[in-house]
């Protein structure tokens, strides 16, 4: 099933057996000491045999030794931004059928990981813990909130992704899936790539609803509602291009095209009363216009032909991966 299953919107667990050795946790953090101790013991009491690894982000605090302390494994990224943080921890964890990422600053709760992984055992590939439902006061600033939706009303506009949290940081992805994707993301716009690729490449998506908790009052948020935002919307729209060609493109090919219209009318007009076209530099741009029209539309059909083989690839290597 590809993207969102509306029906598998539920707090009904599944019944799949879980191998409890088998699921890494990984949470990336940057300047997280007052809460990463509590993190990683509420996610230890609920999955006792799970790894537990703590990707330090450049932290300037001792988060590091507070994590080791508190019995996870500390790997240490220095480029600043989730999405490497987020990569390092999978290219560091040990081999798992489960990956779980969270946040390090204790605003998710970890009693949750149950459900989710057992929802990705039952079928998902990728299983999003959705916040906006059901948050405690002051958990959300309304900046990030009113950021989260008008992300997913663009998201639904480009790519037909159906989610009720696009921004999520609590998710549980399969070892399958995290082999057949890419992901390049370096910031906070990693969520929103892993939506968009589970998208593009035909994955299942299930949606579990969580409580939402204020932060510790000595974390602070390290997203910047306009640096952050505009960063984010530059890697949605570069996902669009990439994995939408022909909407891109093509989108692209119907506004040169009127442009070149709107130029060359008048040489036209000229043309047609007169016998003579008087206004040459617009003629001119009309047919510069007209030519990066169709060259394009050509790229756009050319990259989606492209897309289709390796989507095709990508369906046959999830094939043999089962």
């Amino acid at each position: 099933m590809s993207g969102l299953d509306e029906s598998k919107i539920s707090g009904e667990p599944s019944n799949a057996v879980i191998d409890p050795s088998r699921v890494s946790v990984i949470i990336p953090c940057r300047n997280e000491r007052a809460t990463i101790e509590r993190v990683v013991s509420r996610f230890r009491e609920q999955l006792p045999e799970a790894e537990i690894l703590v990707v330090d982000n450049a932290s300037d605090d001792d988060t590091a030794r507070v994590a080791e302390q508190a019995g996870a494994r500390v790997v240490r990224e220095s480029r600043v931004g989730k999405g490497f943080a987020l990569l390092t921890g999978f290219g560091s964890a040990r081999e798992a059928d489960y990956y779980v990422m969270v946040d390090g600053d204790d605003t998710y709760p970890a009693t949750a990981s149950i459900d989710l992984i057992a929802r990705a055992a039952d079928g998902a590939d990728m299983v999003v813990a959705t916040r906006l439902a059901d948050q405690q006061e002051g958990s959300l600033p309304k900046g990030h909130g009113l950021g989260n939706r008008l992300f997913i009303a663009l998201v639904r506009l480009l790519f037909g992704i159906k989610t009720r949290d696009l921004f999520s940081g609590y998710r549980v992805l399969t070892r399958r899936f995290l082999d057949t994707v890419p992901i390049v993301a370096t910031g906070f716009d990693i969520e929103a790539e892993l939506s968009v690729q589970a998208q593009t490449h035909g994955f299942r998506v299930d949606e579990h609803p969580i409580e939402y908790r204020p932060r510790h009052p000595d974390s602070a948020s390290k997203l910047n509602t306009f640096r952050d935002g505009t960063h984010i919307l530059r890697g949605i729209l570069i996902l669009f291009r990439d994995y939408r060609p022909i909407a891109f493109f093509g989108s692209l090919a119907i506004l040169l095209a009127l442009a070149s219209l709107a130029s060359g009318w008048a040489a036209v007009d000229d043309y047609l009363r007169t016998g003579f076209v008087n206004h040459l530099p617009r003629a001119v741009l009309a047919a510069g216009l007209f030519i990066l029209s169709a060259l394009s539309m050509s790229l756009g059909v050319l990259l989606s032909s492209i897309n289709r083989r390796s989507t095709e690839l990508a369906s046959l290597i999830r094939k043999r991966s089962r």
